[in-house]
């Protein structure tokens, strides 16, 4: 029983930790390390989840999962120097799913992505409550639905060409601002 309960631990902490490359933010690049800008026009408190293909297989394996938004307008990734095929997602907005882009990655150089959310229409959201109440025969359970109504987005990604590397603040599309 020990051993089951280290196993359940143990997937907790990676359920949690969830899928995450460092959002980066060097002074200066790193040797052999080539930088993808992911970055909206301003801040919109974005919960990205970004995939890169592997070279070999074309799978999409996730570089970055986090639910928690980065505190500016940019998510800096590491990636290898070639060209690289992204998946663009975000966890907290509806949307009409991910956006593929290619992307120059260069050694010591920073290749930004233009990230936009177009409204694509409304879509109606079902919530489930769930309540139990005291009778006089025991317990008696009640299931309410209540339907809301959110906007949903298409994402849109534009790679630029590779620019000199700069920290996050002193690229010219840096924004602190929230929404």
């Amino acid at each position: 029983m020990t051993g089951a309960i280290r196993v359940l631990a143990a997937l907790a902490c990676l359920v949690l930790a969830g899928c995450r490359t460092a959002d980066l933010n060097p002074n200066a690049p790193r040797a052999n390390t080539g930088y993808v800008d992911f970055y909206t026009e301003k801040n919109l408190d974005l919960s990205w989840e970004i995939k890169r293909a592997n070279e070999k297989t074309r799978e999409m394996r996730i570089v970055f999962s986090e639910f928690n938004p980065p505190a500016a307008n940019i998510l800096r990734l590491a990636a290898p120097a070639a060209t690289n095929r992204f998946s663009v997602w975000f966890k907290n907005v509806a949307t009409t799913g991910p956006q593929l882009v290619q992307v120059q990655v260069t050694d010591a150089m920073v290749s930004p992505v233009h990230v936009t959310l177009k409204p694509a229409g409304p879509t109606s959201v079902d919530i489930k409550e769930y309540s139990f109440r005291g009778s006089a025969k025991g317990y008696g359970r009640a299931t309410k639905v209540v339907s809301e109504e959110h906007r949903v987005f298409d994402i849109g990604a534009v790679a630029a060409g590779p620019q000199n590397y700069q920290p996050k603040e002193r690229m010219p599309y840096f924004a602190l601002e929230a929404k």
